[in-house]
């Protein structure tokens, strides 16, 4: 079996931690904007849906 000791930087836990606070910080509006996204898609749908119902319906009289 091979075995290899690991000697870690005095500082990899403070540099962890402040990674992490960075990251929770970058990241705090990252749902807000995934809801924001998700709405507008929802609005697209809907439009689409509707035009598509629109042009089935023409369609439809004109036979």
């Amino acid at each position: 079996m091979f075995t290899q000791d690991i000697t870690l930087d005095p500082s990899y836990y403070e540099r962890g931690v402040a990674a992490r606070r960075t990251a929770h910080e970058d990241l705090h509006d990252v749902t807000d904007i995934l809801d924001d996204i998700e709405d507008r898609a929802d609005t697209l749908l809907a439009e689409l849906l509707a035009l598509l119902d629109d042009t089935v319906t023409e369609e439809v009289g004109q036979s």
